[in-house]
Parts: C-alpha cells; structure tokens; sequence
C-alpha cells in the first residue's frame, strides 16, 4: 500500500502545482509543473509523466 500522497495546492505567483507528500521526508515535494488552475493540475496527475515524477521522487527521498 502506497504510504504516500498528492495534493493539489496553490503556489503564492497564483498558479497551481502538485506536491508529494513522504512520511519519511519533513515538506511536501513540488513535482515540478505548474499550472494555470486546479483543474489542470489534477488532470496531470492522470498521464504517466506524472507517474515517472512520482516515481522519481519517492525514489529520491524515501529512506
């Protein structure tokens, strides 16, 4: 079972991004892509580019 999770939040330039969230690791990771609404950021996270982010960075911060 995952032990992770994605959200969608608002960054302070407006735009929207969307954020890892690791037990193991203090702050949530940006995944790197922003976006002008919520919507197309949550839209993201059902293509596999989203998947490779997240893969990659579960990787990279997970102990």
């Amino acid at each position: 079972m995952a032990d992770h999770k994605v959200t969608v939040e608002q960054l302070p330039n407006g735009k929207w991004a969307c954020f890892l969230h690791i037990p193991s690791h203090d702050e949530p990771v940006n995944l790197g892509r922003e976006f002008k609404n919520d919507e197309h950021a949550e839209n993201w996270l059902n293509v596999s580019e989203s998947v490779t982010a997240i893969e990659m960075m579960i990787r990279k911060y997970q102990k």
